[in-house]
């Protein structure tokens, strides 16, 4: 019985190791870019300035895109720079061509001054890697 309840611990383990931000149901691969007519992000902004903001105020910015491409936008993953921008939404389904859709994110101001966080996106784009950024200042005072 200490032997069965040691195998599953360790089960539970690395399986909570495992869970991250991705959508495993579409992985991409090289076969998946379509060299000739690859899918493209169109973003409205890359950055985002909330502005001055209270400390530990928690504002969300949703980033809208489209596929301006001729092929299926795929997102693999993404993922935040630090703990203090979490990550509410995204497509986890395919974009067609001409379709659109947004990545939300939530920025908390945990620290004094200027902040400047990015959000890095994974997709069968190219190139592959897109980052959009969150910027704040953050006044007051620790308490």
């Amino acid at each position: 019985m200490k032997n069965f309840l040691v195998y599953c611990s360790i089960a539970i383990l690395f399986l909570g190791c495992n869970l991250t931000d991705q959508n495993h149901q579409y992985n991409i691969s090289v076969d998946l870019i379509d060299p000739e007519n690859p899918p493209i992000f169109e973003f409205d902004e890359l950055d985002h300035d909330f502005g001055n903001i209270a400390m530990g105020e928690k504002l969300t910015h949703s980033f809208v895109f489209k596929n301006v491409g001729k092929s299926p936008l795929l997102i693999h993953t993404v993922q935040p720079s630090c703990h203090c921008t979490v990550l509410k939404d995204w497509p986890k389904e395919p974009i067609p061509p001409g379709g659109s859709g947004a990545i939300t994110a939530q920025f908390e101001g945990k620290f004094q001054g200027s902040n400047t966080k990015s959000i890095s996106i994974m997709a069968n784009t190219k190139p592959n890697l897109t980052r959009l950024i969150l910027t704040a200042s953050v006044v007051g005072a620790n308490k």
